[in-house]
């Protein structure tokens, strides 16, 4: 009888892992790059046979077939695309472990992903929160929309993102991934200074058609919740004159122009405060998104993460002590 405990498995896993070297890692990227294994082997310096044999390791290593030759090349097989998925999030792993041992002294660095409403005011009470504590880590912040956020963090690329979960990404933003509600907030209109809507005590959901609109493009979270009342109620949403991602380049433009624009209430707000533009009196049709916390499991127990996400924590209590997020428009 053969011995197959989960150590005997273990084992023999281990060894094959063994074989496999960081240029292992990347041939198989390399060849799905540039669609043959002569361009993979051109960019890691290899001769022709030399790159057959890595291929040959990396899949006796695996134990099954990752590469498929065509005529017009080379192409990862299926389980040589479930490889790579796996093998991207390794390279990050260790190229940001790389980037942590680099500075001097040492310190963990924390790959944060945001909306661009989060850099408004929730980002900076964080790092003034972090900033006095020792050992606070060292960020690397990226800017995306929702969906990009997602498949950073799904690549390895992000170690933790504070973003919103529409409906259509609720799947693949838990595989794999834990996920802490932050905080809920709607959506608020803007206007410049001096707009006719401005003063305006009353404004009904037809009313927003006779005027020019900056928006976020078709697809974007932000502009779902904003054409949903529309439809609801059986109008046609109004068609933007400017399609732009930024929350701070529309509520720019708009403070500039005679368009309106729609945005997270606390970002309408920061710019309000700045004497920018205007938020609009409206009758609350938009619904609130929720703003989220989301890591890896495998990266939920770094340091960096661990205070980033205690950071978090704290600041959402302190919210509910006071029945509000500051700034954030909470609800």
């Amino acid at each position: 009888m053969s011995d197959n405990t989960p150590q005997t498995r273990q084992a023999r896993l281990a060894g094959r892992l063994d074989r496999l070297r960081i240029r292992h890692l990347r041939f198989l990227g390399l060849i799905e790059a540039h669609g043959s294994l002569s361009g993979a082997a051109a960019e890691l310096a290899l001769s022709q046979p030399a790159a057959t044999k890595m291929l040959q390791e990396i899949e006796a290593a695996f134990g099954t077939e990752l590469v498929a030759r065509t005529t017009r090349g080379a192409a990862l097989t299926p389980a040589g695309q479930l490889a790579l998925g796996r093998l991207r999030i390794a390279l990050n792993a260790m190229s940001a472990a790389m980037e942590a041992i680099d500075a001097a002294p040492p310190v963990p660095v924390v790959r944060l992903g945001i909306l661009p409403l989060a850099g408004v005011v929730a980002l900076p009470m964080l790092l003034a929160r972090m900033a006095s504590r020792p050992g606070c880590p060292h960020l690397v912040v990226h800017e995306s929309t929702v969906a990009g956020l997602l498949g950073m963090l799904d690549r390895g690329e992000l170690d933790c993102v504070i973003g919103r979960v529409g409906s259509s990404l609720e799947a693949s933003a838990t595989r794999e991934m834990r996920v802490t509600p932050l905080w809920e907030e709607r959506l608020a209109i803007a206007c410049a200074l001096d707009h006719p809507v401005a003063r305006k005590r009353a404004l009904g959901l037809s009313n927003l058609r006779d005027y020019d609109w900056v928006i976020t493009p078709r697809g974007a979270h932000t502009r779902t919740l904003f054409e949903a009342p529309f439809l609801n109620a059986g109008i046609v949403p109004p068609q933007p004159t400017v399609e732009s991602f930024s929350f701070h380049t529309n509520l720019c433009i708009v403070a500039q122009s005679r368009m309106l624009t729609i945005a997270p209430e606390s970002a309408v707000r920061h710019y309000a405060q700045l004497g920018m533009v205007r938020q609009v009196r409206h009758g609350g049709w938009f619904a609130a998104g929720r703003t989220v916390f989301i890591t890896r499991d495998d990266a939920a127990g770094a340091p960096g993460v661990v205070a980033v996400s205690e950071g978090l924590a704290e600041l959402m209590e302190e919210a509910s002590s006071r029945l509000q997020f500051v700034g954030a428009g909470a609800r």
